[in-house]
């Protein structure tokens, strides 16, 4: 996705013990999505997908810890960030969206879903401090 045409980004993270292609594999199935494409670097595996205007990236860092070294508002224990860029064309997408993707995450994965930011161009962000719990099934 081009950085031109993106509205904003949504940063979330949590901690989840499955591995990328478990944890893609749910994320996936729970959000109806098509298959993820995958990427291993040195200090980190992900994996990414554009469906409907958003381009959903998720990143797995081999060693817990380096989320938090790459961006503190991320806790140490954190394993995963997922990340949504929203593309200027997706009109649709509002925060009853964004909530309902966070909600289905939490729940399926039985976790707490920390949402930390949301990025707006370069050098604007907006720092969240805003927890998904999962919903009792």
């Amino acid at each position: 996705m081009d950085i031109d045409n993106i509205s904003k980004i949504e940063h979330f993270s949590a901690f989840i013990d499955v591995s990328l292609k478990e944890f893609c594999k749910q994320f996936s199935s729970v959000l109806s999505l098509p298959k993820m494409t995958f990427i291993s670097e040195d200090e980190i595996e992900s994996a990414e997908v554009n469906c409907n205007g958003i381009d959903y990236h998720i990143s797995k860092p081999y060693k817990v810890g380096v989320l938090n070294e790459w961006d503190d508002n991320v806790p140490k224990e954190h394993n995963f960030g997922i990340v949504l860029n929203i593309d200027k064309s997706n009109s649709d997408f509002n925060n009853t969206k964004l909530e309902a993707i966070a909600n289905l995450i939490a729940t399926n994965f039985n976790t707490d879903l920390l949402y930390y930011r949301t990025w707006f161009s370069t050098g604007f962000s907006t720092e969240k401090v805003h927890i998904f719990t999962p919903n009792k099934k």
